[in-house]
Formats: C-alpha cells, structure tokens, sequence
C-alpha cells in the first residue's frame, strides 16, 4: 500500500492501540499522597498544570510530588525555577528527601550525613536548567530539556513558573503565544515520552477584606482558555489556615479513569519536614495553623 506523508492506516496505529489496550502505553505512576490517589494518575507523556492563590505552596507541592517520583520510581527531572538560586532550589530538595528543615534556626535540622545522602540522590536524579544572565524563551528551554533527555534520561520537566519565560510574542497576541509555548512543550512531551510540571501563577489576585484571596481558578491564568483546553491535568492549590489544611481541586483531566477524575483532596503542610502530608499522617497538632 501507498505511504501518504501525514496519513496513517490501521496497520501503522495498531501496536500503538493494543498498547492501549493492555495498559502498557499509559501506566500509572502515584505520587505518594493517599488522598490524591483517587484523582490524580500521573502518566507519560502528559503535561500538567499547578495553579493556585499567592503562597499556597504551589511550589512545594510540585517539589514534593517529583522528589516522591524520584524516590518511589526512580525518575528524574530536569528543573527550570528560577524564582530561587540553583543552590536555594537544592535546598528545597534536600529538605524533600531527609524531611527535616534545612536552615540553621532550626534546632531539629537535618545532619551534616543526611544532608551528604541528600545531595547524592539529587545528583543522580534532578538537572538543573538556568541562563543565569537574562530570561529565556520557551525553545532555549526546551533545548537544553532535550539535552537532558540524551544525557542524563529524564523522565520529566518541571518549569516553576511559566511567568519567569521570556515573554516575547514576535507579533503574536498573548493568548496566541501562549497556545503556542503550550504546543511546544507537549511535542517536547511527546517526542521524548516526558512529563511536564508547569506552575503558572494567576495574574487575577483579589483580596478579600480579611485580607485572604479569592480562590483561584484555571480561568484567573493569563490565556485561561488555552490552559484549560489544551493542558491534559490542571491542579489547583487553595490553603485554608483556618481549617489548618490545604485544599487541591483536580480542575481538569483529559482522560477521566486514565489520568485521574475530577475532584477535591487535602494535604496538611507540616513546618517540622518542609513537607506536605496526608492528613491521616500528619505528625503535629496544627490547631488550626499553618
């Protein structure tokens, strides 16, 4: 039979669809949270969205997700967060893995040993991305998230945030630009079999007159639009210092049953590990505070 460039047969897709159908092409990786289970399934290739109101722990919970991924699937990652210095973003990672604060006004921090194993966990399983003298775009990114995929096999990328991407459009309007970088991370995702982590801050920030935020939603994202329709999950981080939890709204799954379900699940943050926590885990009385 003719080959047509673009145009494919049964006989070009069907390994691809029994892989399908016995599991193999979407296994299901958990990122070591009970109460996420239910509603959230991380698989490759997939691109993910966290989005949440201003110190919600945005941050930490995608640190806290790839190092469980590290550790209990032996993944690595390539980071690109450059909100921090490279040595302050190693720190949040150590503190991930011994669960102990790092900082020396803590009387119960981590010891000179914990922290050596530390660093050589990370060595083996986090990249780090970062043009130190300006901002780049999303193509000097993803080259050097390609090069890591070469040398050092990286199962996934985390970009914390999408707002610190030079934003330079080249005449296209925002929402164009940003289905566009979309685009290219998810062939980036596609290509090499990856995941992504994007934290995107909302740039609708309203204050209620207690001074806590309006719980965010995907719309509050600049270009919502796209972020919702072309993102395969979106989470989003709400904390609730009264309830002396933080809530996460799985806000969107592609593929309901492979990717998760729609739904709600809560964490507690706890000061003592630098780390979330299931609820049912939580080794300290909050009463109430965060």
């Amino acid at each position: 039979m003719k080959k047509i460039d673009g145009v494919y047969t049964i006989g070009d897709l069907r390994k691809s669809v029994l892989d399908l159908y016995t599991g193999k092409s979407h296994k299901q990786y958990d990122c070591g949270f009970d109460a996420m289970k239910p509603y959230f399934k991380l698989v490759k290739p997939s691109f993910n969205l966290i989005t949440g109101t201003p110190n919600s722990g945005k941050s930490s919970f995608c640190f806290d997700i790839t190092m469980n991924n590290a550790r209990e699937h032996n993944f690595k990652y390539a980071v690109f967060s450059p909100e921090h210095s490279l040595a302050v973003n190693v720190k949040r990672l150590v503190e991930k893995y011994v669960k102990k604060p790092f900082d020396i006004m803590f009387e119960k921090r981590l010891n000179a040993k914990e922290l050596d194993n530390a660093l050589e966990f990370i060595a083996e399983h986090f990249f780090f991305i970062d043009k130190k003298d300006d901002s780049p775009d999303v193509d000097w990114i993803l080259e050097r998230a390609y090069q890591c995929v070469e040398h050092f096999k990286i199962d996934g990328l985390v970009i914390d945030p999408y707002n610190e991407i030079n934003p330079t459009r080249n005449n296209l309007r925002e929402d164009e630009h940003i289905s566009l970088l979309i685009s290219k991370i998810k062939k980036f995702n596609r290509e090499t079999h990856t995941i992504t982590f994007i934290v995107a801050h909302p740039n609708k920030q309203i204050r209620q007159p207690d001074g806590r935020y309006v719980v965010t939603s995907i719309y509050d994202v600049s270009g919502s639009s796209h972020w919702f329709n072309k993102t395969d999950t979106a989470i989003v981080v709400n904390r609730d210092a009264e309830k002396g939890f933080t809530e996460f709204r799985v806000a969107k799954v592609r593929e309901i049953d492979v990717m998760g379900n729609l739904g709600e699940f809560q964490l507690v943050w706890n000061p003592s590990t630098r780390c979330f926590e299931d609820l049912h885990r939580q080794t300290i009385d909050f009463k109430g505070k965060i």
